[in-house]
């Protein structure tokens, strides 16, 4: 029985530390896109290729790892929603739709020369 209870305490303990839209995560989307702008102003094509991994592609997966933690917690009875979570998302979206044409920009540029 012991065993029991300490199953049902850390379950517990988990839905109360879990109880909003995972913001760690979407902060890890923008500073991905912060740390792929430097790569623009580079030469060549390897530089920009992984700047378009890291500030087009990566943003986009945490768009969708976020949407997908947030429906799970949003099935707790002590979730707390945020408003500004969808308006967040739509604006690291954008972000990285526009680090990944500031890169594939200049990839396109090197190989059709």
């Amino acid at each position: 029985m012991a065993r029991g209870n300490s199953t049902a305490s850390s379950r517990a303990a988990a839905e109360q530390s879990q109880t909003g839209p995972p913001l760690l995560i979407l902060g890890l989307g923008y500073a991905a896109v912060l740390v792929s702008l430097p790569l623009i102003k580079a030469d060549g094509v390897a530089p920009h290729v992984v700047g378009y991994l890291i500030g087009g592609l990566l943003p986009i997966l945490v768009v969708g790892l976020v949407r997908r933690i947030d429906l799970d917690r949003r099935r707790s009875a002590k979730y707390e929603a945020r408003s500004f979570l969808q308006p967040a998302l739509v604006v690291l979206m954008i972000m990285a739709m526009g680090a990944a044409l500031l890169h594939i920009w200049p990839i396109a540029t090197e190989l059709a020369q």
